[in-house]
């Protein structure tokens, strides 16, 4: 699936008007989503399955930005759980796992191409994102998923979650 160009522009524009969790936000992830905590302070352990270059959580305070991935991918507002974005670089990549928390829709969007390497797979499948705007929809709590080595430039992706659970924090 792909964004339009349009599409492709306003979601851009909304990120960069965006704020981006900082760490006294990040404090209530750490203890409910390791993985993401830790690839935003870009600490490599045997817990960790995400190695990218970069990594920040926005906060869910932008609500043309809200609205929009809602309307986009069908999903009542308060499903809206999480948006993070993690920029791999050569050598960076995603081992198989699967989301620790509950979530029933898991969305990821290609927001650049000028790379190889980098293919993601779920369920042990090649899923095609090669352009910016190519998108997944999938359920990351119960589908394995990986990204293999980024061999050259930049693999930049935003991940949302939706999930029908209350979160344990407020992040809007």
């Amino acid at each position: 699936m792909k964004l339009s160009i349009d599409d492709l522009v306003f979601l851009k524009s909304e990120l960069n008007n965006t704020r981006i969790m900082n760490e006294e936000d990040l404090v209530y992830i750490k203890a409910s989503h390791p993985q993401l905590y830790f690839a935003t302070q870009l600490k490599k352990d045997e817990g960790v399955s995400l190695f990218p270059n970069n990594s920040w959580v926005y906060t869910l305070e932008n609500k043309n930005l809200n609205e929009f991935i809602c309307n986009k991918f069908e999903e009542p507002i308060d499903n809206l759980y999480i948006m993070h974005r993690l920029i791999y670089g050569e050598n960076g990549y995603a081992k198989k796992h699967k989301d620790r928390f509950t979530t029933h829709k898991t969305v990821s969007i290609l927001l650049s191409s000028d790379f190889t390497g980098g293919e993601m797979y779920i369920n042990d499948k090649n899923v095609s994102l090669k352009n910016e705007g190519d998108y997944v929809v999938f359920n990351g709590g119960k589908e394995s998923h990986e990204v293999k080595k980024i061999t050259s430039g930049e693999r930049d992706v935003l991940i949302i979650w939706f999930s029908k659970k209350k979160a344990k924090f407020s992040i809007i």
